[in-house]
């Protein structure tokens, strides 16, 4: 693997550990709030399996599907991807 290919592996493992952290955080504020977890959780995996909801995230996300499965360079693909991706304010280099 090239350093630059490297560079963007770790991108890509930043933005995923980004989203999770962004979740922690958003169940600790609920926490915080007291507000239930057999409330807000409940209501959580209600939207996770709505169909419509599902559809409609599937099409933000759709052109990225069609970049990478068109790509017939594999750094074209993933620099798309890591442009779409959510970046963290603070950098963890």
């Amino acid at each position: 693997m090239t350093d630059a290919e490297k560079k963007r592996m770790l991108s890509v493992v930043r933005a995923a550990e980004f989203l999770f952290s962004e979740n922690c955080a958003l169940k600790t504020v609920l926490l915080s709030r007291r507000v239930p977890q057999s409330t807000w959780e409940p209501q959580c995996a209600r939207l996770m399996q709505d169909p419509e909801l599902a559809g409609q995230l599937h099409i933000k996300f759709q052109h990225l599907y069609d970049e990478i499965e068109q790509a017939h360079d594999e750094t074209k693909a993933l620099e798309a991807l890591l442009q779409a991706l959510p970046t963290p304010k603070k950098q963890w280099d």
